[in-house]
């Protein structure tokens, strides 16, 4: 899993990012809120965990924007600020959760993982009249039997679903599917047009020069 972090106590940073690694996550980190903005592809990650009051453009000022782009990945603040108006502020902003610090990284964990459970609701979506699309196990299901495609074709369709009617850049796809690799485009796309046919030509959209889009009819 990708996960963006956002978190100016260095040590804390540090100690949270090698934690989540070790449990085989891809962590990006920020100390600054605006630097966050400017540099990281919000489309590219499936977690977001958050400080709140942290340099420029705090933790609040983000989840704002973020919602207000329609990005409903998952997010956790972890803070100092421990007022209840905070707290109800953080949720109706649209936080899932909200940490108090000091915490223990293995409660982090734990409610990492409440999270994701708590999403399998939404974990099969209905993509044609005898195809779904399996979140949970990145699969495309015909007849409730999976389909086979390439692990790489497996990423890619998962960026897409995740992102589903938004633009999604081959930046994003070469980063999320390659880790930050410069892909050639045509290696994109010529897994762009396999999936095109498991899943239907309609469905993934082609945005000249930019990337591609999923949209369900």
């Amino acid at each position: 899993m990708r996960i963006l972090l956002l978190e100016d106590e260095l040590m804390l940073q540090k100690n949270i990012e090698h934690f989540l690694k070790l449990q085989g996550h891809f962590v990006e980190s920020y100390s600054n809120g605006e630097t966050l903005l400017d540099n990281a592809n919000l489309l590219d990650f499936d977690f977001f965990i958050f400080d709140i009051n942290v340099p420029e453009i705090d933790g609040f000022e983000l989840i704002r924007y973020i919602r207000s782009q329609e990005i409903n990945t998952p997010l956790i603040f972890i803070t100092a600020m421990v007022d209840i108006e905070d707290i109800k502020e953080g949720f109706e902003l649209g936080c899932n959760d909200y940490i108090k610090k000091p915490f223990e990284l293995h409660e982090l964990e734990i409610r990492i993982k409440n999270i994701l459970k708590q999403c399998k609701i939404y974990s099969l979506v209905k993509l044609s009249e005898d195809l779904y699309y399996d979140f949970d196990n990145k699969l495309v299901l015909k007849d409730d039997k999976p389909l086979d495609i390439s692990t790489k074709q497996s990423e890619i369709l998962y960026i897409l679903m995740k992102n589903m009617g938004h633009v999604v850049s081959f930046e994003t796809i070469s980063s999320y599917v390659y880790n930050n690799s410069d892909h050639a485009i045509h290696t994109i796309s010529s897994h762009i047009r396999d999936l095109r046919k498991l899943v239907g030509h309609d469905i993934i959209k082609n945005v000249r020069g930019i990337g591609y889009k999923l949209t369900i009819l």
